[in-house]
């Protein structure tokens, strides 16, 4: 039986991995770069991360780097805990780590803090009526209206690069979401997932790009590498598909595992699901732009501390600013800071950034906001479409990639449509559909 994996990313990478663990030779179609937005580069001593700045260190991306040989190369954070901060009133705060530092800090206002402890213990506080509410709806119960435009509207930015105001809760925060619809309380919510506790962040020694080069490594001879855009998926005969390609030509194979998204997720369905191919053209994406900077380590950095994350309206619709080498030394020489500054997001909308402004601009931001006077460009990088905005009634469009698996076996999606932006929650997801396509696969045999 043969399958062919669409997409050439993280997610494709780890879906051949796993049917080539399991025998089988795949057909892997991917026209052009090889692990996606997964791109480190190494310049003059600096290890620049163009996608992905760290890793979330959760049991399957643990999993996968004991078993591809790079476990002993995932390194820790140096300092801990370390800081991070939020863009407040015109100054760097620092998000509170712990009860104590809630009570003094101006992200939170007096009646938040008075009755956060109260408002924690009651079931029924964190909405749960509707089928789905904006991250901004749902905290401000709990929070208040204060918190989470100051504090969670920036971290949410640093993460997905959209607004609380229209980001799904359901989709974001799915745990959450499910505990308001139980009626638990906060403190029971904490309760249930104790024994998980907060991942710790790790990257990689030689750049994150080494897991898709390793993974490649592992699949590459052996899979049919096919070198074109896929351009459309069509049943054949109830148990095969005709995916046709770029230029005239086709593949056939018993399945498909779908790891694209976005414009090119839409048009390959557009034979199987019209409606589902509109629903996934209608997702928003948030553009980025990755600037590199290089620092002397005589600079005052806020110590210890990983960044600071800003909310919408800032100046070049500046995301946020990322003290890498504070926290992970080993990625700047030693007389060196390497300065990572990410813009754009939804509040961006299709801006194309324009480099020879912002080699002037972003330097003057550093030092008018944070005081670093001698921060020199290194490179830029530009993601077009690089963040689905999982706002409010996405969960629908999921319920629709489920409906059409259903109808027609042997086809299973992990594109980033799922949810998940993370390399963690991409290793994930991918890793449940190929166990969903295993599943229907011994199905149909039978």
């Amino acid at each position: 039986m043969t399958a062919a994996i669409i997409g050439g990313g993280i997610a494709g990478l780890v879906a051949a991995y796993e049917l080539v663990k399991a025998g089988e030779r795949p057909f892997f179609i991917e026209p052009g770069h090889i692990g996606g937005m997964v791109r480190s580069q190494q310049s003059d001593g600096f290890t620049l991360e163009l996608g992905p700045n760290v890793l979330v260190g959760r049991p399957d991306l643990i999993e996968l780097l004991g078993e591809i040989g790079l476990a002993a190369d995932a390194v820790s954070p140096s300092v801990m805990p370390y800081g991070q901060y939020v863009w407040y009133r015109g100054r760097a705060v620092k998000v509170p780590a712990g009860l104590m530092a809630l009570l003094a800090s101006p992200l939170f206002t007096l009646k938040t803090k008075v009755l956060l402890p109260f408002k924690a213990l009651i079931p029924g506080v964190l909405p749960g009526a509707k089928e789905d509410y904006s991250i901004e709806e749902f905290f401000e119960p709990l929070v208040g209206l204060h918190t989470a435009r100051h504090l969670m509207d920036p971290v949410l930015k640093g993460i997905y690069g959209g607004d609380v105001a229209k980001l799904s809760v359901r989709s974001v925060f799915p745990a959450l979401w499910a505990a308001g619809r139980q009626h638990q309380s906060l403190i029971g919510y904490m309760r249930s997932r104790r024994s998980t506790g907060k991942p710790p962040i790790v990257v990689v020694r030689g750049g994150i790009q080494r897991i898709t080069e390793a993974l490649w490594r592992e699949v590459g001879p052996m899979v049919d590498h096919v070198r074109a855009r896929a351009q459309r998926i069509a049943p054949l005969d109830g148990k095969r598909f005709r995916v046709s390609l770029e230029g005239g030509r086709h593949i056939e194979a018993d399945g498909c595992v779908v790891t694209v998204a976005g414009n090119s997720l839409s048009s390959l369905v557009g034979y199987l699901d019209e409606e589902l191919s509109d629903g996934i053209l209608n997702t928003k994406y948030a553009t980025l732009a990755v600037a590199h900077l290089r620092v002397p380590r005589t600079e005052p950095l806020i110590p210890n501390a990983f960044g600071v994350l800003f909310s919408g309206g800032m100046p070049e619709d500046l995301l946020g600013v990322m003290f890498n080498s504070l926290i992970f030394p080993h990625v700047a020489p030693a007389n060196e800071h390497i300065v990572t500054v990410v813009l754009g997001g939804a509040q961006a909308g299709g801006k194309i950034f324009d480099e020879q402004v912002l080699r002037k601009r972003v330097p003057e931001l550093l030092k008018e906001l944070l005081g670093i006077y001698s921060a020199r460009w290194i490179t830029l990088t530009r993601w077009p479409a690089a963040i689905p905005q999982f706002e409010v009634g996405h969960h629908r469009l999921v319920a629709k990639l489920d409906e059409c698996e259903h109808r027609f076996p042997g086809i299973v999606f992990a594109g980033v449509d799922r949810g998940g932006v993370g390399v963690s929650d991409r290793i994930r997801i991918t890793k449940e559909a190929i166990k969903r396509f295993r599943r229907v696969r011994v199905e149909t045999v039978v």
